[in-house]
């Protein structure tokens, strides 16, 4: 009886043995695994005149949505959507209900072919703004503003659910903020386009910017278009132009 236990004992021994070996092998060699590894530095530079509006993106790197500080989309603590200039070219979102039929939890509700009431969340969108400064919208005085065109802005961000740090009083749905083109550019820069489709249609727009100073401190730019076409309806015509100047500075 007590030669089976030492045989036990002893295989217990040897067969644990191997690994405290293979343990110490492996921490021996660590160090100089870490040693090997080389550290990676990833180095950029941005051009003086970049700036969001710039972007050849669908997605911006700061926005002020939300909560009226430049903050990156995923940091914002609420649900937003940001439609960007390039986006808006490449799907052809030419007006705001267009944008809005392409914007993730937003849906609509059509009084007729020119007038459309927005619904997140269960509420009526009442929250409208421009470049942050808020306006109130009535769906009794709705005047066709699914309309706007959107060659005007430079993005449409949407905030969905409770915005009262931005918008003030209204439904908890959403708040819409039209960001308008400025002047960014230090050099002269313009954008002429024209379209033709279907039922008659035809839309020119320009857009031009341009320094006003040599140094380049205040700039300035136009847009405007004008769009006519018919549709599907019988006896309905949309004819529409619009116009933006804008002059922006540098201060000190």
């Amino acid at each position: 009886m007590f030669f089976i236990q030492y045989r036990r004992d002893k295989h217990i021994q040897s067969t644990a043995a191997p690994s405290l070996l293979a343990m110490g092998i492996a921490m021996a060699f660590m160090p100089a695994a870490f040693a090997a590894e080389d550290t990676v530095i990833v180095e950029g530079a941005m051009s003086a005149d970049a700036s969001n509006s710039e972007e050849q993106d669908y997605s911006v790197k700061t926005t002020a949505a939300g909560t009226k500080m430049p903050m990156t989309q995923r940091d914002i603590p609420q649900s937003v959507s940001i439609v960007s200039q390039q986006r808006m070219e490449d799907q052809q979102l030419q007006t705001l209900g267009e944008v809005m039929a392409n914007t993730l939890g937003i849906s609509g509700s059509q009084a007729d072919s020119d007038r459309i009431s927005y619904y997140s969340r269960g509420f009526e969108i009442d929250n409208y703004m421009v470049d942050g400064i808020p306006t109130y919208f009535e769906s009794r005085w709705n005047l066709g503003d699914a309309l706007t065109d959107t060659a005007l802005y430079e993005r449409v961000e949407v905030v969905r659910g409770a915005n009262g740090l931005m918008t003030g009083t209204g439904n908890p749905s959403a708040s819409i903020n039209m960001i308008r083109k400025h002047a960014t550019s230090r050099e002269f820069r313009g954008n002429v386009s024209t379209e033709y489709g279907s039922w008659n249609k035809q839309r020119y727009v320009m857009d031009l910017q341009s320094p006003l100073t040599p140094d380049g401190n205040v700039r300035g730019r136009i847009v405007a278009g004008y769009q006519n076409n018919d549709s599907w309806l019988d006896r309905y015509n949309n004819e529409k132009t619009f116009f933006s100047g804008i002059v922006d500075a540098d201060l000190g």
